[in-house]
C-alpha cells in the first residue's frame, strides 16, 4: 500500500460513498474493500466481447482515484486488452494460468456472439470457447456496461451474431449465476460504480441486488426519475417543449423512469455534468431493453409522434 495511509483509504471510501449518496457505514465498507485492493490481495482479469470499448474508456477517465493509481497501485490487473503490454501467446498463457489458479475476479465488457464465434476471437480462440472455463473458476464476476449486462447495442434486433449478455450466456452454458454475477449497466458504466462494487464485494461479500436485473442496490436502486432535479416539474405537469426549455423533459423523450442509476447524485466528469443537467433527456442506457428493439426511442419528438413505452404506474423506483 505504498503511498497510502489508513486515513487516505478512509477518505477514498468516503468520497466513493458520498458520490453515491451512501450512508457512513457503507462508506466504511467500501474503504475496507479498497484496503484489500491496495494490498494487492485482488487479481482482476478484464475481457472484452462485442463492444465499442466505451466502458474501458470510462474507467480510464476515473477521477477519484485516478486511472494511473488504479492501474499501477490499486488493482493487480492481470490482463486488459487496451492497457496490457503482453501480446500473442503470452496473453493466452496469462489467461490460462489465471483460469487454473482461480484466484481472480473477472470484469467482462461487451456482449457475446452466440451464433458467430468468429466475430470475437482472442489469441486465435473464439471468445465463446475461452469464456466458460474462466466464468467457472472466477471468484466473482462483474458485467461492466449494458452490453455485458443485458446485450445492449450488439444484441439489437436483426443483428446476425445473436449476441447476448453475460447472464444469458452463463445460463445457456449451465454456469451458476446466483451470488456470483453482478451487473453494472450503463452506456458506458460509471467508473465509481464499477470500482465501488468491486470494493464492496471484497469487504462484505455479494451485495444486495435487484432480483431481476442483478444490479447492486448501492448504486442502481433509484430511478433517474425519482431523483431527478426536475421532478417537481413532472409533478406540476410543466413540460419542456423544446431543448433548452425549463421543465420536465418527458415529452422530449426522457426515459428516466426506466433507468435505474445514481447519475443524479454523482453525475459525470468529476461531478461536473450529466444528461439532464446539460438539458438532454435520459435515454435509459441502464435499462434492460436499451437499444434491443428496432423501435427503441432514444429520443421522442413528443407523445403525439411515438407512443410512450411506460405509464406513471409502471415506475419502479424507490417510491413504488
Amino acid at each position: 500500500m505504498q503511498g497510502y495511509t489508513r486515513r487516505d483509504i478512509l477518505q477514498m471510501g468516503a468520497l466513493l460513498g458520498a458520490g453515491m449518496g451512501l450512508a457512513g457505514k457503507q462508506s466504511e465498507i467500501l474503504a475496507g474493500g479498497l484496503e484489500k485492493i491496495l494490498s494487492k490481495q485482488v487479481k482482476v482479469v478484464w475481457l472484452q466481447g462485442l463492444s465499442c470499448t466505451g466502458c474501458s474508456v470510462s474507467f480510464l477517465n476515473s477521477d477519484v482515484p485516478g486511472p494511473l493509481e488504479i492501474l499501477t497501485e490499486i488493482i493487480s490487473l492481470v490482463y486488459h486488452s487496451n492497457v496490457s503490454a503482453a501480446q500473442g501467446h503470452l496473453v493466452m498463457d496469462v489467461l490460462d494460468q489465471a483460469t487454473a489458479d482461480g484466484d481472480f475476479f473477472l470484469v467482462f465488457e461487451g456482449a457475446i456472439p452466440r451464433n458467430m464465434p468468429e466475430a470475437c476471437v482472442i489469441g486465435g480462440r473464439p471468445l465463446v470457447d475461452l469464456l466458460p472455463p474462466m466464468l467457472k473458476s472466477a471468484q466473482g464476476i462483474i458485467a461492466a456496461g449494458t452490453c455485458s449486462s443485458f446485450g445492449g447495442i450488439p444484441a439489437a434486433e436483426g443483428n446476425p451474431t445473436a449476441a447476448v449478455g453475460l447472464r444469458q450466456f452463463m445460463q445457456d452454458e449451465g454456469i451458476p449465476v446466483k451470488n456470483r454475477l453482478i451487473n453494472c449497466p450503463g452506456c458506458p458504466v460509471h467508473p465509481q460504480s464499477l470500482l465501488g462494487t468491486l470494493a464492496y464485494v471484497l469487504a462484505a461479500g455479494y451485495p444486495k441486488v435487484h432480483p431481476d436485473r442483478l444490479t447492486p442496490d448501492l448504486f442502481y436502486k433509484h430511478s433517474v426519475h425519482d431523483d431527478c432535479p426536475r421532478f417537481h416539474s413532472w409533478e406540476k405537469r410543466e413540460f419542456a417543449e423544446k431543448f433548452g426549455d425549463e421543465g420536465c423533459l418527458f415529452q422530449l423523450g426522457c426515459l428516466g423512469p426506466r433507468s435505474h442509476t445514481s447519475c443524479p447524485k454523482r453525475q459525470w466528469n468529476g461531478g461536473i455534468n450529466w444528461c439532464i443537467r446539460a438539458g438532454a433527456p435520459c435515454i435509459g442506457c441502464t435499462s434492460e431493453d436499451f437499444a434491443l428493439h428496432r423501435d427503441f426511442p432514444f429520443y421522442r419528438k413528443g407523445e403525439q409522434y411515438h407512443q410512450v413505452a411506460y405509464l406513471e404506474d409502471d415506475r419502479k423506483g424507490t417510491q413504488s
